[in-house]
């Protein structure tokens, strides 16, 4: 066992993590630095154990590595003593495996011997690809585990020893301080213990005192007992609004995300996954007719865990599942073992099928620093030779720059309203270059003019995809230099789905009070799109919009129900005339038709404004509703059978980039998919895998059209069927991207 430890520990060192990376993991380095649980330094309950190990550690590594830049120090450390922990974690559990196996075993018996058993099951812990990510990287998952699993040897240790129960609870008591979570871990354990025992106050004593230790500093450096509470109770209530929970969505839609997210991802790939249930499964079936005692302790000390999990955390952020393998490890053993003696046999492609899916991506995951510590780097050398005139970021990317960079200092952003901290610089004069770090997954900087968002570098995670890693948050970073936008808007525009929901939680959208953008004035004739969804029932009003510039009314137009979406171009001729300040306000309001207290319940879902040489695009009949990923960042549209691409400002031929999903997903062969223009044939091909397709239109086409370009497959989807739900939409292709260009002369 010492060895399999030991091989963990070396197999991890060259790879530990370059940089720090997820939010939490900057969060308890700004611990080290300034443990204020009430700043999220770190994140309430605090970590005070945690913290407290890593001062220990970050002194000597700052000594021997001064040059050290901002935040690899701190990530060193806390990467460092996950491996260690790692270690530990591998020896400890292969100890509860012998203390909980029951099964006798005679002279000449073929089952295999507990210890045995026991080693192979930590083995395949070791090689378990998410225990392997998570010993290279900071963050207090895994020294958490550790220490809960010491607790765990010791207390089924001390069952009949008063003085190692007491020493088991302790170490529960201080495993708490590092990660609360534990107690679920090691408090059944040690009650199950006490009660078996008889023997009670000693080993309450001393978790209490354990306890004590680091709770009492805890609140004292939270500034007090209600310092410490708001700041908990603000943590909740940020888990309760935005966590994706079984228990706020209890639906087997959910259950069924839950189970996968907790069982299969952990596992790197879903064919070793599979291959563990199964051996899993068949391990339950064999401990539960032969081994009942040695399920009743493997219950005890991991199921209320695994029920709090599912129940009550974000089961997509995969590292919290890593309390629930070793149960999964030994039950998966146990299936083995009916192999009897040639159990080694049927564990060894276990764990070397293990190695083969996560050793790739640990390499990979050592080899560089974060994506946003990257783009903060490249940042920081630009600024000399073009100062930014303010710099902003998503609320995920501005953690980093808390860490230390040679950018001005940013302002805490709002959550989800980050995109309003530049428009409120360009409200109020600002003229100069703004810096925006954006997190890729967010699509709020869609209410920014897109031509003035392409000055931008894109810096991306090799592991972002990896399902070990779901949940972190950032996975990736861009860095925009954003020049004297042409327009930028406000709340209340649903432009993505992210906006959207914003706009409607907010009652914020146009039928509520008129939506805002901001114009930049200038005298050359302009035009613009606008295009939107009524997003009532049958029964409800019709909408009648109003699209003010300046306070001028210059478009109206109703929508019904019946007809449910609109698109319009409007021409400004005379563009937007000198006026108060750089730019011109545009609202859009809408009312109710029919004068009753009735709302017509609508959304902006498309918008641009430019010179009218520079070509407009929109998505125009055929086309079905935005969607998006949150957990991704993914976002796509379906086509139906025919979707039209509206087009306007081409004075010559166009270049369309259409980038999609394998329609092989859901049907049997490829469609036949064709770009027409008024009628003709401009493109054809039968996509038979993920594609991006570019078609060149012509000029005489793109007139002969009026603009309208048409995408056609000769396949549809029907959900509603293929699902047995109410879906009944008409599906042709999933769209990822869809992008015009005019071509160049």
């Amino acid at each position: 066992m010492n060895v399999i430890a030991a091989a963990y520990l070396a197999a991890h060192l060259p790879f530990l993590a370059p940089s720090l990376e997820d939010y939490d993991s900057i969060n308890f380095a700004l611990g080290l630095r300034d443990f204020d649980p009430a700043r999220h330094q770190p994140h309430p309950p605090g970590s005070p154990v945690y913290i407290a190990l890593g001062r220990l550690l970050l002194a000597p590594i700052a000594a021997v590595w001064p040059s050290a830049r901002s935040g690899a120090a701190e990530a060193l450390t806390l990467a460092l003593w996950s491996a260690v922990a790692g270690a530990v974690a591998i020896i400890a559990v292969a100890r509860v495996f012998a203390a909980v196996n029951d099964e006798p075993r005679t002279s000449g018996s073929r089952t295999p011997d507990p210890g045995s058993r026991a080693t192979w099951a930590a083995a395949l812990l070791a090689a378990g690809p998410l225990f392997w990510m998570s010993g290279l990287r900071p963050m207090s998952d895994l020294p958490g585990l550790a220490a809960a699993l010491v607790a765990q040897a010791v207390i089924l240790g001390g069952r009949s020893d008063p003085r190692r129960l007491a020493l088991g609870a302790a170490v529960a008591g201080m495993a708490a301080g590092i990660r609360v979570q534990t107690i679920l871990l090691t408090a059944p354990l040690l009650a199950l213990a006490l009660w078996q025992a008889r023997r009670f106050w000693r080993p309450v004593g001393a978790l209490a005192a354990a306890t004590l230790a680091w709770a009492v500093p805890l609140v004292v450096s939270s500034g007090g007992l209600d310092g410490y509470l708001r700041a908990l109770g603000s943590q909740a209530g940020e888990d309760f609004a935005w966590v994706n929970m079984l228990w706020l969505e209890p639906t087997p839609r959910r259950l069924a995300f839950a189970l996968y997210e907790t069982f299969v991802l952990p596992w790197g790939s879903t064919t070793l996954a599979a291959v563990v249930a199964v051996a899993a499964a068949l391990g339950g079936v064999l401990t539960l007719a032969r081994e009942r005692s040695s399920l009743v302790l493997l219950l005890v000390a991991f199921a209320p865990y695994a029920a709090f999990h599912l129940l009550l955390q974000e089961t997509i952020t995969v590292r919290y599942a890593i309390p629930t393998l070793p149960v999964v490890v030994w039950l998966a053993i146990r299936g083995a073992g009916a192999f009897g003696r040639f159990m080694p046999a049927a564990a060894l492609p276990l764990v070397i099928g293990a190695l083969v899916v996560v050793v790739p991506a640990g390499v990979a995951y050592g080899r560089e620093p974060h994506p946003a510590f990257r783009a903060i780097a490249d940042a920081s050398k630009a600024i000399g030779s073009a100062p930014p005139g303010a710099v902003f970021a998503h609320h995920s990317v501005w953690r980093a720059l808390q860490v230390g960079s040679a950018l001005p200092p940013v302002a805490e952003p709002p959550r989800l309203y980050e995109w309003l901290g530049p428009v409120g610089y360009w409200k109020n004069g600002g003229t100069a270059p703004v810096w925006f770090f954006a997190d890729p997954r967010r699509t709020d900087l869609a209410l920014i003019d897109p031509q003035a968002r392409l000055d931008v570098d894109r810096y991306r995670w090799a592991v972002a995809d990896r399902p070990e890693f779901g949940g972190s948050r950032p996975v990736g970073a861009d860095w925009y230099r954003i020049a004297d936008p042409g327009w930028f808007a406000g709340e209340g525009w649903a432009l993505t789905p992210e906006t959207g929901g914003l706009a409607r939680a907010r009652g914020a959208g146009p039928d509520f009070r008129p939506t805002e953008a901001w114009v930049r004035r200038r005298p050359g004739p302009l035009h613009l799109v606008v295009g939107g969804r009524h997003l009532g029932d049958a029964g409800d009003p019709a909408a009648e919009f109003e699209l003010v510039v300046d306070g001028v009314v210059r478009d109206r137009w109703r929508l019904s129900f019946e007809e449910r979406n609109f698109l319009r171009f409007l021409d400004l001729p005379d563009g937007i005339a000198e006026g108060e300040g750089r730019y011109a306000r545009l609202t859009i309001a809408s009312r109710a038709v029919g004068g009753d207290s009735r709302r017509a319940p609508v959304g902006v879902r498309q918008f641009d404004i430019q010179s009218v040489n520079r070509l407009l695009h929109a998505f125009a009949e055929g086309w079905h509703e935005d969607e998006y990923d949150p957990a991704t960042g993914r976002r796509w549209r379906w086509t139906s059978e025919r979707a039209v691409v509206r087009v306007k400002g081409a004075s010559g031929g166009i270049r369309l980039i259409v980038r999609g999903e394998s329609p092989l997903r859901y049907f049997d062969g490829p469609p036949t998919v064709r770009v027409t223009a008024g009628g003709r044939v401009v493109a054809q091909f039968q996509p038979a895998a993920d594609f991006e397709w570019a078609v060149v239109v012509p000029a005489a086409d793109v007139a002969r059209a009026g603009g309208a370009l048409a995408i056609e497959t000769d396949r549809v989807y029907l959900p509603g069927q293929a699902e047995g739900t109410s879906d009944e939409r008409r599906l042709g292709l999933r769209v990822y991207e869809c992008r015009v260009y005019p071509l160049l002369p």
